[in-house]
């Protein structure tokens, strides 16, 4: 994954496991905002929060760059 700082264009060259966690609040931010998007749209398709976090994780990189309030982002998977 290469992931880059919006402030100061650093940029990381790292592993999923290690974005796991050393963005591990970042993530649960960004699963937050889009787990109450989701629900405001059409909670009747999410049985459980299983569904929901495997839909996130599914397009992880569009999910984390607008429902995350990181100065990161993810520029390539």
């Amino acid at each position: 994954m290469i992931i880059k700082n919006k402030l100061t264009r650093e940029t990381l060259n790292i592993s999923y496991s290690e974005f796991r966690t050393k963005f591990a609040r970042e993530i649960n931010v960004a699963f937050e905002g889009y787990r109450k998007t989701q629900l405001n749209k059409y909670s009747y398709k999410f049985k459980d929060d299983n569904s929901m976090e495997f839909n996130f994780y599914f397009d992880l990189q569009w999910n984390f760059n607008h429902f995350g309030m990181s100065n990161w982002y993810i520029e390539r998977m």
